[in-house]
């Protein structure tokens, strides 16, 4: 009996001691210092937990429902102070100047696991390391290992972008998201609400935005930039809204979650759909002959600038940003400002005379005019205004927060915070998840440029070219998922993850902690069965083989070359038409072949598992 105990014991703590190592690598975001130490902590439905009273209510639904999801296991949460002696997991809010805000200390012990806090967000974090900690299974005791976990954040905006407006996602799947993207510490959810394809959160005092500017013609079985506008007889069964009972719900969720939404009514352009709405905002009294003032059902939308020069525009705005600013606690409010065609402008009256009563130079300035009149409308509701940054042009928005997506010809990422702007990095080039991520001929529809997850990984949100004093300016980075190709909750789910949690970890992680590899592995050891157990649709396109060839017509040859983002694993590949093992060949460099021949090609584990689809191309 004694000899059976003692082996049970040995394997316990060899069991402990495998976790160990791979936990102390599995994490994301990476934590600042992680220090595994001997032993563990025995998770079982006798463990207690204790909340402050303060948090009680907010964190004991949280932590109730994800103990139940994680480990099928009911948990007694008690409120306030400790009343047992071992075996229970402890939350409490401390004074520590060695804390940062949103930080948290985590530290498991064999007879008890303590999460400390200055704040409510610090103490939720700590419990999402906590669950990244606990292996992934289905189990009512699990063993995990004891660990110190100190942690903070780099950037206070970690934050993600949802395009509701292009196609429109129900609530029940916006809270799905903000459960996910809360797991790994993003705290900023922008609701990109409005644009030419849909408005999407009712307005009391103008009822025809969700009436009329919520609804479509149907063009789904047409490609995005190849659809012809609605006509006005037509049916128009696309679309959705938010009532405003259902945009308090999820604020409300997503606060107890450390999340704040951050809405966007996008103008002066992208408003097709509130022009269709109510055509008198529109610069022109008379419709001029070929003008179309129906809500935009993909592709282009011409005549979508509102008028920058009727003084009933501005009222419009400020009524219907007075409305949303009361239903949004957060201290931001998102203008939009991008991409505004100006010829409506050129030829408009009341336009025109603007400029001339204002003393404008040319339509950038009287952008800039219409900018700075909706910054005046938000700060008189309190709010700090977002602008995309074209609203830098003409004499720029001073007071204004800027996202900074361009890149190229524009340096919206040198130039806001050399100017003094708070900057939040969304690089196209870096954060725009609407991009395919893998080989495109094998990725759903979509732009044809290629994101893939190690390049949103390799990110880094400050420019070296700023000095301290500006770069103190950069707030964080955001990814942001533009909708125009995702019209349904798995292909938006299969963009989202997992590049928005490579975002989530540059936003949060420190430089010297990142390590493509080890996020790569945390994937595939643990975060892929998260996603899984928590019915999250994802790519595994980190894993495809990128094919490239050249052929030599004169000789009937094929020239090809292999490659992929995941590193540790080996391509192998056929040219016989049969699926791909670790008997075929293995890829050690590029090779000559006959041209025509049908390749086959996939990245193996040494235990044989292919981990990604596998690439199939003719070599012509």
């Amino acid at each position: 009996m004694m000899k059976k105990l003692a082996l049970i014991l040995l394997i316990f703590v060899f069991t402990l001691q495998v976790k160990a190592q791979v936990v102390q690598n599995a994490f994301i975001p990476q934590p600042e210092s992680v220090e595994v130490s001997s032993g563990g902590f025995n998770l079982n439905a006798q463990t207690q937990v204790f909340i402050p009273k303060a948090f009680y209510n907010d964190l004991k639904p949280i932590v109730t429902a994800q103990f139940k999801n994680d480990l099928k296991l009911d948990v007694p949460v008690k409120k306030g102070r400790i009343s047992a002696s071992s075996n229970y997991i402890a939350f409490e809010k401390v004074r520590s100047s060695s804390i940062k805000p949103e930080g948290y200390i985590l530290n498991v012990s064999p007879s008890k696991i303590t999460i400390q806090a200055t704040d409510y967000a610090g103490l939720f974090n700590g419990f999402q390391t906590l669950r990244q900690a606990i292996p992934v299974r289905v189990n009512q005791e699990t063993a995990v290992p004891s660990m110190l976990v100190k942690d903070s954040p780099r950037f206070s905006w970690r934050g993600v972008m949802l395009d509701v407006s292009r196609h429109f996602q129900t609530k029940d799947f916006v809270l799905k998201q903000i459960d996910v993207v809360s797991s790994y510490k993003i705290n900023k959810f922008h609701l990109h609400l409005t644009d030419d394809q849909g408005w999407r959160i009712e307005i009391k005092k103008y009822p025809n935005l969700t009436k009329k500017g919520a609804w479509r013609a149907d063009r789904g079985d047409i490609p995005w930039w190849e659809r012809k506008a609605a006509t006005a007889d037509e049916p128009k069964p696309v679309g959705g809204f938010y009532t405003q009972e259902d945009i308090k719900e999820i604020i409300q969720y997503a606060k107890t979650r450390n999340v704040e939404i951050i809405p966007e009514i996008d103008v002066p352009a992208h408003s097709k759909a509130l022009i269709a709405a109510y055509p008198n905002l529109f610069c022109y009294d008379e419709v001029p002959e070929g003008v179309n003032f129906e809500v935009a059902v993909g592709g282009k939308a011409p005549n979508n600038a509102l008028c920058a020069g009727k003084e009933t525009t501005y009222q419009f705005l400020e009524d219907v940003i007075e409305e949303v600013a009361a239903l949004f606690p957060s201290k931001y409010f998102h203008i939009g400002g991008d991409e505004c065609n100006k010829s409506n402008w050129k030829k408009c009256p009341y336009c025109q005379k603007t400029m001339e009563e204002h003393h404008l130079e040319d339509e950038e300035e009287l952008q800039s005019h219409f900018i700075q009149r909706m910054h005046n409308i938000v700060s008189a509701q309190h709010k700090t205004m977002i602008g995309w940054d074209e609203v830098l042009s003409g004499n720029g928005v001073k007071g204004a927060t800027i996202m900074a997506w361009r890149r190229g010809k524009h340096q919206p990422q040198l130039q806001a915070p050399r100017e003094g702007y708070p900057t939040i990095m969304t690089s196209y080039t870096y954060s725009y998840i609407s991009q395919v991520q893998g080989p495109s001929f094998m990725e759903p529809v979509g732009p044809k440029v290629v994101l893939p997850l190690s390049k949103v990984y390799s990110h880094e949100p400050i420019p070296s070219e700023l000095t301290q004093e500006e770069a103190n300016l950069v707030l964080g980075n955001q990814t942001c998922l533009w909708a125009e190709f995702t019209p349904t909750e798995e292909h938006c789910e299969y963009m989202l993850y997992p590049r928005t949690l490579a975002s989530a970890e540059v936003s949060w992680s420190k430089p010297e902690v990142k390590s493509w590899e080890r996020f790569q592995k945390a994937l595939e050891d643990s975060h892929f069965k998260r996603l899984d157990r928590d019915g999250v649709n994802y790519a595994k396109s980190v894993f495809s083989i990128y094919p490239a060839f050249a052929v030599n017509e004169l000789r009937n040859e094929a020239i090809v070359y292999l490659d992929t983002e995941a590193v540790g694993y080996d391509i192998y590949y056929t040219l016989d038409g049969t699926d791909p093992s670790l008997e075929s060949t293995k890829y050690t460099g590029h090779f000559t072949t006959t041209a025509k021949q049908l390749l086959k090609a996939g990245l193996f584990k040494e235990n044989g598992e292919l981990l990604g689809a596998i690439t199939e191309i003719r070599l012509k």
